[in-house]
């Protein structure tokens, strides 16, 4: 049976549809928004060298970044498991103090261990929502934020706030780096994982 020309034509319009996840590695965010793939990616996919490309580098950053970002997940009942921790390059000495990081470089807690932790606080918050939710979530604007300042005058920080259903979820602070990309120095949750509809 021959096919209307009609349907010859649309047919591929749906072929390959479907899936907002990529499924190969985002390359650098050249914009804030460009870190929505890399966000859907890496808590879908859980390629977690992934989180380097989005992560700060500059101290200044990345010690008191990851004291906040794991202070929320703890506040939220977000851990992570085993497997996680050794796939984000986490010892068992580091894994111990991630709930109660300090804000600064000490004798046994590096610059290295910093990044270590703060790509895994990103990585233990966006875990709180589904793969079904991280399909749906879409940027909902982006406006400057004033507070960045505190990293230094020269240095550009972006809130863009992501959300489904007409509901704002969380606001992730987008952090211009020194080369130019753009990567993440916080997110934050509008609301409780219990008021959030998912799946």
């Amino acid at each position: 049976m021959l096919l209307p020309l009609t349907a010859l034509v649309m047919a591929p319009v749906f072929i390959g549809c479907g899936s907002n996840i990529p499924t190969t590695p985002p390359p650098a965010a050249k914009e804030p928004y460009d870190l929505l793939q890399n966000l859907r990616y890496l808590a879908v996919r859980k390629d977690f060298p992934q989180a380097a490309l989005i992560a700060p580098i500059t101290p200044d950053v990345v010690f008191p970044s990851a004291m906040q970002l794991h202070k929320a997940a703890k506040q939220m009942g977000l851990t992570l498991t085993p497997e996680e921790l050794k796939g984000l390059g986490i010892d068992e000495k580091l894994a111990a103090k991630l709930d109660d990081l300090p804000g600064s470089g000490t004798d046994d807690y590096s610059i290295k261990d910093a990044r270590l932790a703060f790509n895994a606080g990103i990585y233990r918050l966006l875990k709180g929502l589904t793969p079904k939710s991280w399909e749906k979530i879409d940027s909902m604007g982006i406006t400057d934020n004033q507070a960045g300042r505190q990293f230094g005058s020269q240095t550009t920080v972006k809130d863009m706030t992501l959300g489904f259903g007409g509901q704002k979820i969380m606001t992730v602070s987008c952090l211009k780096k020194p080369d130019g990309s753009w990567g993440i120095s916080f997110i934050r949750y509008e609301v409780g994982l219990q008021g959030i509809k998912q799946d």
